[in-house]
């Protein structure tokens, strides 16, 4: 930095003669003006003897103020000034021989130090002028250092120096807080290939060789930090040149790459799962071009090896299902963010319908905009042959469960026929073979793997009354395990014929309400029905319960693993069952 020096008087009345601003008229006036008191000055106190004494200063004055023109002529009007003070009309040559010379003499001195003068103002003015000029750059420079400094404190990017032999000189502010140095002093004259591991070391010693012959180069390595976290980087190295032009230094700047280098790898991840699933994945425009298929989704519709360009999302689809996918399954993703459900893909060589089931999310860009979509579909043809084979073995395991059932009916009818005693006993029997007729019905419905129960109920009722009017139904949606659901059946039919012989549906104005509901969460709620009878004949306990009640109470307290009473009340029977839900069911909902 320059330091100020003290500032001379010349200095300062130079600096401000610099800084005036005078028309020439007002120069020339200005000199006129001091020239001519000058001259009076010298005929009142200066002795002729020396009569060109106070013009000296007055004229080198007017030229260091000036300029060069006012001092000229400053110096012509003393010389003339001068030669009137001394001279009188008596003179011939108005004064004497002697002092025309001493006037030329003087003339001729004076325009020499008005010129010299007027230089040495020149001078003064280009020396302020580079003064200015360097305290400017000084400024600048100052100015360029701080924002230099700045943006390397700044920088989360490693930017180092390294001398030839490729040892740390120096390393940025940023530098040293990304790779974790403390103390730069603990890292100085490290080699800077070993920072660097596997690949990237042999990397890092040909990027430095390089900048030894003036080349640039740049590679992607990884190197721990100073405390040891495993980073990645992408490295640019160059020479950084001397005065004589030659690689002096080396400069080189390493930016983290971590983070992209892992979305990287779990692109290429994603690629290699794309590219190698089994499933159809396929990903197409919002205008319903399709521009990627993997080749599990080419063979599974006929396209290998087919130009993609042409093809739409409506073209995988038989046509009466490409409005549902146009109006419903795009319109649903865009607003929830997926769709999956059933549907079929049409083969493109033979027109073969495949079922499939279609699921589809969005492709989105960096700001969250919908840009696409995507599918993984999985192809369910061997599903469907399954279940078509299920459903077929299902129905024939029913056909035959029921004749079983018949010919059970049948050799019981036959074998109590004629026993008066018997009589009740077989019917009882053949009303319950019916019961037990209708819950596998209901189970082979379902495949044997579950049974509604307001469906139960309702087959299982509907032949004592009808079905919302005298037996009136009323629940949530509750799935009841397999195992459980001969049972209940059989215990609504007792309860149903108990009813239709001694109770409520034995006249023409009772009627029984089933009801059922849910109280608490998860598989720890509490599933509660009753079976409310009400309008019947007045009610009285039995003094002896007979099959039916112990079929009901015992058989349901066992599978439900819960409490089965039967309440026996004047204006109607009663009877409540209480479970824990996730012993009794599978699926619950409203």
């Amino acid at each position: 930095m320059i330091r100020s020096q003290p500032v001379s008087v010349f200095d300062r009345i130079v600096a401000w003669s610099l800084g005036l601003q005078l028309s020439r008229t007002t120069q020339y006036l200005l000199a006129t003006l001091v020239i001519l008191a000058v001259g009076g000055g010298r005929v009142l106190f200066v002795p002729d003897t020396l009569p060109w004494l106070l013009f000296i200063p007055a004229t080198i004055a007017i030229a260091l103020i000036t300029g060069k023109g006012p001092g000229l002529f400053a110096a012509g009007l003393s010389t003339a000034t001068g030669i009137a003070s001394l001279g009188t009309f008596a003179h011939p040559t108005w004064v004497p021989r002697q002092q025309w010379i001493a006037a030329g003499l003087f003339l001729l001195v004076m325009i020499g130090l008005v010129i010299l003068t007027a230089e040495l103002r020149g001078s003064l003015r280009r020396a302020r002028r580079l003064n200015a000029e360097l305290v400017e750059s000084e400024r600048r420079a100052v100015e360029r250092q701080a924002f230099l400094s700045g943006v390397l404190a700044s920088s989360t990017d490693c930017i180092t120096v390294l001398d030839l032999d490729g040892r740390l000189t120096f390393m940025s502010d940023g530098g040293q807080r990304v790779m974790e140095v403390g103390d730069f002093n603990a890292v100085a004259g490290c080699p800077w290939p070993d920072f660097w591991q596997g690949d990237g070391r042999a990397e890092a010693e040909a990027a430095i060789e390089a900048a030894r012959r003036g080349a640039a180069r740049s590679f992607v390595g990884k190197a721990n930090t100073y405390r040891g976290t495993p980073r990645w980087w992408h490295v640019a190295v160059s020479p950084i040149a001397g005065p004589d032009g030659r690689p002096d230094r080396i400069l080189a700047v390493s930016r983290d790459i971590t983070n992209l280098r892992a979305s990287e790898e779990d692109r290429d991840r994603f690629v290699r799962l794309a590219e190698n699933s089994t499933d159809f994945i396929g990903m197409a425009r919002t205008d319903g071009s399709v521009f990627y298929l993997n080749d599990a989704a080419r063979r599974l519709v006929g396209l290998d090896g087919a130009d993609l360009a042409p093809l739409t999302i409506a073209d995988f689809f038989p046509p009466d299902q490409v409005g549902t996918v146009t109006r419903t399954v795009l319109p649903a993703v865009a607003r929830d963010g997926h769709w999956a459900g059933a549907l079929d893909f049409r083969h493109f060589g033979t027109g073969e319908l495949i079922p499939v089931l279609y699921s589809v999310f969005p492709i989105t860009d960096a700001s969250g905009a919908l840009i696409g979509y995507a599918t993984v579909t999985r192809d369910f043809r061997d599903r469907r042959r399954a279940e078509d084979d299920m459903r077929l073995m299902n129905d024939e395991l029913a056909h035959r469960l029921k004749n079983v059932l018949a010919v059970v009916q049948s050799v019981a009818a036959q074998t109590l026929r004629g026993i008066p005693e018997a009589e009740a006993a077989s019917r009882s029997l053949s009303a319950r073979l019916v019961a037990l007729g209708a819950a596998t019905d209901v189970l082979t419905g379902r495949s044997w793997r579950s049974a509604d129960l307001c469906e139960l109920a309702t087959r299982a009722l509907s032949p004592h009354g009808r079905i919302g009017e005298r037996i009136r139904l009323s629940g949530p949606a509750v799935t009841l395990k397999p195992e459980l659901t001969v049972a209940f059946a059989l215990a609504l039919h007792e309860l149903a014929t108990n009813a239709a012989k001694y109770g409520a549906l034995s006249n023409d104005t009772g009627h029984v309400a089933l009801t059922w509901s849910i109280d608490g969460e998860g598989d720890d709620a509490t599933l509660s029905v009753c079976w409310r009878e009400a309008g019947g004949p007045p009610v009285t306990p039995p003094l002896r319960k007979g099959f039916g009640s112990v079929l009901i109470e015992r058989s349901l307290r066992s599978y439900f693993s819960g409490k089965a009473a039967t309440d026996y009340r004047p204006d109607g029977l009663v009877f409540e069952l209480a479970a824990r839900l996730g012993d009794a069911a599978i699926v619950t909902g409203n």
